[in-house]
């Protein structure tokens, strides 16, 4: 459990979340004023980008038997001022065609002091062409309050959200005829929106083909709005090219040629003991940024009751290497990594699984491919290979995966 959701769980404040918004006037921080000259609501059209990590963001709270939903506490304490300010005003996805004058990127952090929340919203403005034209924090703090309500989370995001909108109205004074709606989410340039100081989550992919495309779980670059790929020390630019939440299954494409990827075991066999080699960008935050490479063996043809299409593997693995390879001593991709047992839930059942991981068999990869119209390499069954060839072409093809948001 992370520091801030224990001291969070540690507080028993009961502050009530309050959503009615009052006009614009009434719901200003003590002591901070808008100029007699500004007119709210704006009719400026402004879209406010906030990750979608942070909207989602959510735990369980057992003591009380709830889900606490900061995010959504968050969300709603941001989109409320912004609407009460801007009658044009809205949350928007990356990737969005609706049109804009001004947009927000909005990256929040909160910390928990004692029986209060400090929250603080680092922003930058741009106009309709993607020109920075202001950027800045503004803090503020609540009572903890009810989780079950949201409390403290809105109150905190409600009055630093007002403070960043007087800044954004007294130094630009936006109207819809300053800053016209001729702008898109679609048309800006994910560098702009992300904080790159933070990631969102990591994992490990491999070169499928010569071109340089990147294979993957789709979950690890789900709700990603960039995507770094990584070999040794070089960072390739990229954009998910083709991807499925069915079979968690993606491809990346970084348009830089490559001259070592995997190919597919042309019988697409799998044979149950024959040993593997897995390799993955496990823990990055905590372990160095080399490669681990675990061997193990095929355990069973077989995943969890009602799965389909995966098979079970012994090499051991961590966080961070979903997406990775699953590679036999011949140096054929026999599978990709996308999940392992939740040890810790079981142990609480009296059982202690070692090493019950799972991956998608190459099969239902190349079928991914081939509808996609993707590249990959078939070559018949090597047999007579060993250790050496199974690490060496997992080691030769990995890559590290970084999202951002």
């Amino acid at each position: 459990m992370t520091p801030i959701r224990t001291a969070i769980l540690a507080l028993a404040l009961s502050l009530p979340m309050g959503l009615a918004l009052a006009r614009p006037a009434e719901t200003l921080p003590q002591g901070v004023v808008l100029p007699k000259d500004i007119k709210v609501p704006s009719d400026a059209s402004v879209a406010v980008y906030l990750p979608s990590s942070e909207r989602k963001n959510r735990f369980y709270v057992a003591t009380g038997g709830f889900w606490a939903e900061p995010g959504k506490a968050l969300e709603q304490g941001i989109s409320g001022t912004l609407q009460t300010f801007f009658s044009n005003g809205f949350l928007a996805e990356a990737g969005s065609d609706k049109p804009y004058g001004l947009l927000i990127a909005i990256h929040p952090a909160i910390k928990v002091e004692g029986g209060t929340l400090r929250q603080t919203l680092s922003y930058k403005v741009y106009g309709a062409k993607s020109e920075l034209l202001l950027e800045g924090k503004q803090t503020a703090i609540a009572p903890f309050g009810d989780l079950s309500g949201g409390g403290g989370f809105y109150k905190s995001a409600q009055k630093a959200m007002q403070l960043l909108v007087v800044d954004v109205l007294t130094k630009l004074r936006p109207d819809a005829i300053k800053f016209p709606a001729a702008g898109a989410m679609k048309d800006v340039a994910p560098a702009l929106l992300i904080d790159h100081e933070k990631a969102v989550a990591s994992g490990t992919g491999f070169f499928i083909n010569a071109k340089g495309q990147v294979m993957t779980a789709a979950h690890v670059i789900h709700d990603c709005v960039q995507v770094d790929v990584k070999r040794d020390d070089k960072t390739f630019a990229s954009r998910v090219t083709s991807s499925s939440n069915l079979l968690d299954l993606a491809v990346i494409d970084t348009d830089t040629p490559v001259t070592r990827f995997l190919p597919f075991r042309k019988t697409y066999e799998i044979i149950l003991g024959e040993a593997v080699t897995n390799v993955g960008f496990p823990l990055q935050k905590i372990l160095a940024s080399t490669p681990n490479l675990t061997r193990g063996n095929v355990s069973s043809r077989g995943a969890l009751a009602g799965s389909v299409g995966q098979f079970q593997f012994s090499a051991p693995i961590q966080p961070g290497s979903s997406g990775g390879p699953v590679v036999s001593d011949g140096g054929e991709l026999l599978g990709i990594t996308v999940a392992t047992l939740n040890a810790a839930k079981l142990v609480e059942s009296g059982a202690l699984p070692q090493n019950v991981n799972f991956a998608l068999e190459s099969r239902y990869a190349a079928m991914f491919l081939r509808k996609n119209n993707i590249a990959f390499t078939e070559v018949e069954p090597n047999f007579k290979g060993d250790i050496r060839t199974g690490n060496e072409a997992a080691l030769a093809t990995v890559v590290s995966l970084t999202c951002y948001q």
